[in-house]
């Protein structure tokens, strides 16, 4: 299995992506290796799908995941329901080749890069991936990258990961591998990952790119604490959540939807804030609470957000 060497150098930074990568909520994942599924995936309802050929693929079926994984990214050439991304392999020597030559097609938004730990390997990924989008004839930088930190190197790298390419459009977060690297005991969402995750959502800002998107919830049964832990993740700066099953993907996305009382209230400072603006004020109250610069951008961030979710009328500043 060829892999991407650490050592390539750093592609030119002023080729960056256009404008924030869009608000995606939900990200669900499927087995590269079951027809089954990947039959299925596209219209289960998410705002992305992960075609997964990494953790959900055994050894011995990693050829034929390659295979079909590739040729739906293909099929979608003409058009998906929702963004199209890959998780592919990584190995001490960097990402795999393989897997790279075989997805790179004009239906591909975006690659997965699990246990990010090396800069190097994102540059490298960056690197090939426009050698492979200029012979499928695709717009270079068109592939997103989503460097998943999953370990106690990644955290602390992570704001070099998310600096590493000017493709990276979001850090994922693992907690399961995560945990299991430091040997810490408790659920995804319990106190083990808390310093963890406030390091990734500061990094990702520092850098300059999305916030971060939240790992699984591997217990699908238990809708209830899938809840809580996106909200946790949503109130500590994370913007969206994979998925492991469609069930949990109508929860998932309407904790990362700004809700109507949101918005009015939104609404509302923002209508105040352009009064004040009009009659010199810079003191404002609304609904009681006092508001100054910080707390009218939250509101336009919120009402941005809302519009491009298809809700209220558009404002400016989405910081997500």
């Amino acid at each position: 299995m060829p892999d991407i060497p650490s050592s390539a150098p750093p592609r030119d930074q002023a080729a960056a992506l256009p404008g924030m990568p869009a608000p995606l909520r939900t990200y669900l994942y499927a087995p590269g290796s079951s027809a089954v599924l990947l039959g299925k995936v596209l219209g289960a309802g998410a705002d992305a799908v992960i075609l997964d050929l990494e953790d959900a693929v055994a050894g011995r079926e990693k050829g034929r995941a390659r295979a079909a994984v590739g040729a739906l990214v293909a099929e979608c050439a003409a058009g998906a329901p929702c963004e199209v991304h890959v998780r592919i392999n990584r190995s001490a020597r960097g990402y795999d080749t393989d897997d790279l030559r075989a997805v790179v097609a004009p239906g591909l938004a975006g690659l997965r890069l699990p246990k990010a730990e090396r800069p190097g390997e994102i540059m490298a990924c960056d690197e090939l991936l426009g050698a492979l989008e200029q012979a499928a004839g695709m717009t270079t930088g068109s592939v997103a990258l989503y460097p998943t930190v999953e370990s106690a190197v990644g955290v602390l790298r992570a704001e070099a990961l998310a600096a590493a390419s000017a493709r990276v459009a979001r850090l994922g977060f693992g907690a399961l591998d995560l945990l299991a690297d430091l040997g810490a005991r408790g659920p995804v969402d319990g106190p083990a990952t808390l310093q963890a995750r406030s390091s990734v959502v500061l990094a990702s800002r520092a850098a300059g790119v999305g916030a971060p998107v939240d790992g699984v919830h591997p217990d699908l049964e238990d809708l209830d604490g899938l809840r809580r832990a996106t909200t946790w993740a949503r109130d500590l700066g994370f913007f969206g959540k994979s998925a492991i099953h469609p069930r949990q993907l109508p929860v998932i996305a309407e904790v990362f939807t700004p809700t109507a009382q949101e918005v009015e209230r939104a609404l509302r400072v923002v209508a105040a804030a352009e009064a004040g603006e009009l009659d010199g004020r810079a003191a404002l109250v609304v609904d009681g609470g006092f508001v100054d610069p910080p707390v009218v951008l939250r509101a336009r961030s919120v009402l941005a957000l809302s519009a491009r979710l298809g809700g209220s009328p558009p404002g400016m500043g989405v910081t997500t």
